[in-house]
């Protein structure tokens, strides 16, 4: 530095004048070559900065926003299964397909029961689309209507909900392709209706609503098997007990005794098919049906009566055939009209 210092000072004038002017021009240039390479440098970290974000993003945000989840359900066996409490035990297959590889519907759950076995026997995942079967035995329960008893019908059902994700997550989807109910389902007494399966969204008072799977087993009655079982002895009750107005009138304790051990056997009948029912509220189908048939026995009773008071006291053969006509005409049609009466109002 002082040989440097000691040099230029022995230069003259016009030497330095010109080292000068030469230095002067080469600093522009200079920091002009800097300056592009530090705002070379200043891009290049912020296109990877940005690059890298981009990258950031697309991997946090899901492959895809369908939230649908086809369910399938077929349905093996039935077991156990109590009308008057609204009990069943059901085995049966549950599917579910989506598409959607960041949910999962696996943590279902029955909304009129509790799974007693739940086996998962296949489950195949991918980045496009995946499937999951279960082999389930549930206990399941119903509430059930016994208006038409014993003409009624009755609904199985399987309801399910996820018990993690609302239906902004998880909404189910019927598969109407996978759906039935095996050859070997039998149900003593009953034949199925019909099936369906449909969903709804079930909202919670906290301001949740959550998916909800229904599968339907409609179940009505053989009609030939209940008529035959419940129906038949009331009318041979009624039958029995018109015979006595073929019975001449000086046997009248026959008729009496004929009409009033039909109508004892009527009642005791009537509490045989209700007595394992639930106090119910209103009159159902089996009570209107007895009670048109106390109308008939009650009429006939009625009548022997009448020709018992006549051949008695009055005497009157006249009216004693009178009163046996009119009364067997009226014991025909007053259960009919009570019956149609309770039926319709």
């Amino acid at each position: 530095m002082f040989l440097f210092d000691e040099k230029f000072n022995s230069m003259s004038f016009e030497l330095r004048g010109f080292f000068l002017e030469n230095f002067l021009k080469e600093i522009p240039f200079c920091l002009l070559m800097y300056s592009t390479k530090i705002s070379a440098v200043l891009l290049l970290i912020v296109f990877g900065a940005a690059l890298t974000s981009t990258t950031f993003a697309a991997a946090e945000e899901p492959m895809s926003q369908d939230t649908s989840v086809n369910v399938g359900i077929y349905v093996i066996s039935i077991g156990n299964f109590e009308f008057t409490k609204g009990t069943y035990v059901l085995d049966f297959y549950l599917m579910f397909q989506w598409e959607n590889p960041t949910i999962s519907p696996v943590g279902f759950e029955f909304m009129n029961g509790r799974a007693t076995s739940k086996e998962k026997i296949y489950d195949q995942r991918t980045n496009t689309s995946s499937e999951v079967w279960y082999r389930v035995q549930a206990t399941l329960f119903i509430t059930p209507d016994f208006h038409s008893y014993p003409f009624d019908t009755q609904d199985l059902k399987i309801i399910i909900e996820d018990s993690t994700f609302n239906n902004t997550i998880i909404t189910y989807v019927p598969m109407t392709d996978v759906q039935g109910i095996d050859d070997q389902f039998r149900i003593a007494g009953w034949k199925i209706q019909s099936l369906s399966m449909n969903a709804s969204t079930h909202e919670y008072p906290w301001g949740e609503d959550y998916s909800q799977l229904t599968y339907t087993i409609k179940l009505e009655r053989d009609a030939g098997l209940t008529a035959a079982k419940l129906l038949l002895p009331p009318i041979i009750f009624c039958i029995v007990s018109g015979l006595s107005f073929f019975f001449k009138a000086d046997k009248i304790t026959h008729r009496l005794g004929l009409g009033t051990s039909m109508l004892i056997s009527a009642v005791m009948f009537h509490l045989s098919q209700t007595s394992s029912l639930p106090p119910l509220p209103s009159l159902i189908l089996i009570d209107k049906i007895m009670i048109a048939v106390y109308a008939f026995l009650a009429a006939s009773l009625f009548a022997t009566t009448l020709i018992y008071i006549d051949d008695e006291y009055w005497k009157e053969v006249d009216y004693t055939k009178l009163v046996n006509r009119t009364g067997g005409l009226i014991t025909i049609i007053l259960p009919f009209l009570i019956f149609g009466i309770l039926y319709f109002l």
